[in-house]
């Protein structure tokens, strides 16, 4: 899913509109644009109680519109008028038109957030608050989007990513961190008190597990751990052959690197001639309007010589000149002036008609050659084009092999594995089940998560190495602090600038890591992850930072290379390296009344 628009309009308003695209997206420009507004706009369209801020710029606007995009096409829309007791309207992708609550019911169907969460999974997801009190609270759009959604303030904050920094916030944002890693919800704690309060319930529970072991995960230990660990094997040594047939495909491609040099240079050939053919066209094509002038040039002398006879063959007309009979001693007109005049004339045109033919008939010539060069040029083209893919064909059909075979391997080994470890879960479930029968406590302990946070730690770390982070290794996740560490620094250690930047891949990693098992929406919203001193802030504050220059430009590129298939949308002072603009859906906020686009909103008057 990706965010395609927000649009915000209002009666004799012209409509304040900004359009996405899936990938990177960076909206850049200086303090007082609107870019703030605009994450304010998405926050209300999810469900937040408080319509954007108001501006001047914004008066007179009444209603917004975000769409968002799924993958495969389809789409939905959520409309809300920019007031606090408004209700969104959701469109969705047949048609039907639902008026939604921004209060989550975890029963019903009709907020937006129950409609949000319900496409990725996670509508009616129990979150624990307490562990000694065993309270519990629904999982809401409001608790996700902290973490895909970041503004100026969340983005630097101390506190951790999952939270708002409250003390009575720690058990929550435990449960809400394992829910999204592992999809595991706290649905337990509902019952815990009646399983807990009654061994009957807990023989019963224990029963069932051992049933469900026996029924469904009949198979030998040994035998199980001996086919995974084949896999493993064959899935290495197939890793192994892919890596060389990729070297091979590789060296296929420099092998042919001289045909793809000929290629080129006959393009480059053909750009030339095609070229030419295009400028002596449009000669070709003035010559004609030049002929054209010169043609009703001799028609007009052809008149005038016409008429010259007919007044020399007459005494009985006035000279159109002096008014007097042409027999007159007083007419100063001299007819055969004219005529010689006239003849001169025509003359004239007449051998620039005949140099024009002839410098079109050379244009001719020259277009019908330079389009034979080129027709010649596209056939030489075409033939290099067959003799690389000849070249390249059986490397590549070689690797695309291997990599299904691979594909499939994983996809056993992930299987078994799977199988593996839910058996190991419900064993385990079962051992704590006998503890808690020789017990009489009543207490609901957590199911451990800490194996599920490595793989976000891991892509936290890479995203960081990618962004030239200092010390960005090693990336750890303290539980207790429900936060990252960076190379043994906490991350709410770290200035501003710097904390926004490990905000920022914390937000980037776990959407990578969660839209494998589509819990996650795929897009991110990232305000200011570069910037913490603001323009019009009275001075820098003690922990701001400048970025690296080197932190920056690495940052840009890997939003621009490695987020194709999600969706990235920055909102930033700092505008990005010339070089990297073309990379990115970019739109720059001048904040210049004469040139560019000023900001969110169009200028009045």
């Amino acid at each position: 899913m990706y965010i395609e628009s927000v649009v915000v309009s209002g009666p004799d308003r012209a409509d304040a509109a900004v359009y996405f695209e899936k990938g990177a997206n960076v909206v850049q420009g200086g303090s007082n644009t609107g870019k703030s507004y605009i994450v304010q706009c998405v926050k209300f369209a999810l469900g937040a109680n408080t319509p954007p801020k108001p501006i001047n710029e914004s008066q007179g606007y009444t209603t917004l519109n975000v769409k968002f995009v799924h993958d495969d096409g389809r789409s939905f829309t959520i409309e809300r008028h920019l007031s606090e007791s408004s209700k969104p309207t959701l469109y969705d992708e047949d048609g039907k038109v639902q008026t939604l609550g921004v209060k989550h019911n975890p029963t019903k169907m009709n907020s937006i957030s129950n409609q949000f969460l319900d496409r990725l999974g996670l509508n009616g997801k129990l979150l624990l608050k307490g562990t000694a009190s065993l309270n519990n609270a629904s999982f809401s759009l409001r608790d996700f989007e902290k973490v895909f959604l970041m503004d100026e303030t969340r983005i630097v904050a101390e506190y951790s990513p999952l939270g708002t920094g409250q003390k009575d916030e720690r058990t929550m944002e435990t449960s809400i961190l394992k829910l999204l890693l592992t999809g595991k919800d706290d649905t337990g704690v509902k019952q815990a008190k009646k399983e807990l309060a009654s061994k009957g319930a807990l023989r019963h529970r224990a029963a069932a597990v051992e049933d469900i072991i026996k029924q469904f995960y009949p198979g030998d230990d040994a035998a199980e751990a001996l086919e995974l660990q084949k896999l493993s094997s064959f899935t290495t040594q197939v890793k192994l052959r892919l890596k060389v047939a990729e070297t091979e495909l590789e060296g296929a491609f420099h092998s042919s690197e001289g045909l793809f040099t000929q290629k080129a240079s006959h393009i480059s050939e053909l750009e030339v001639v095609e070229g030419k053919i295009a400028e002596d066209r449009a000669l070709l094509g003035r010559f004609g309007m030049l002929g054209q002038k010169y043609e009703s040039d001799r028609q007009r002398l052809q008149g005038i010589e016409q008429a010259a006879v007919l007044l020399d063959e007459s005494d009985a007309v006035l000279c159109p000149t002096c008014g007097n009979h042409f027999d007159s001693e007083s007419c100063t007109t001299d007819v055969d002036d004219i005529k010689k005049g006239v003849s001169f004339e025509l003359e004239r045109i007449s051998k620039n008609l005949h140099e024009l033919g002839e410098a079109q008939g050379s244009l001719a010539a020259a277009i019908e050659r330079n389009t034979s060069t080129a027709e010649t040029t596209k056939t030489s083209i075409a033939v290099l084009e067959k003799l690389i893919s000849t070249e390249i064909q059986s490397s590549v059909q070689l690797v695309s092999d291997l990599k299904e075979l691979a594909s499939c391997l994983n996809q056993d080994h992930s299987a078994l594995d799977k199988y593996v470890t839910n058996k190991a879960k419900l064993r385990g479930e079962l051992k704590k089940l006998g503890v808690l029968l020789l017990e009489e406590q009543n207490k609901y302990t957590p199911e451990s998560f800490e194996e599920s946070a490595k793989p976000l730690v891991k892509e936290i770390q890479d995203i960081l190495q990618r962004w030239s982070f200092p010390n960005h290794a090693p990336v750890e996740f303290n539980f207790k602090a429900r936060d990252i560490s960076i190379g043994g620094s906490a991350r709410g250690n770290f200035g501003k600038g710097y904390r926004a930047i490990a905000s920022s891949a914390f937000a980037l990693g776990l959407m990578n890591l969660l839209k494998l098992s589509g819990r996650h929406p795929g897009f991110v919203v990232l305000d200011s992850p570069l910037t913490t001193y603001k323009e019009g802030d009275p001075e820098p504050e003690e922990d701001d930072e400048e970025v690296a220059a080197d932190v920056i430009y690495a940052f840009y590129q890997d939003i621009a290379d490695n987020f194709k298939d999600s969706q990235v949308i920055v909102f930033e002072n700092k505008e990005p390296d010339m070089a990297l603009i073309p990379h990115l859906n970019y739109q720059h906020f001048t904040k210049s009344r004469k040139s560019g686009r000023y900001g969110f909103f169009p200028l009045r008057g």
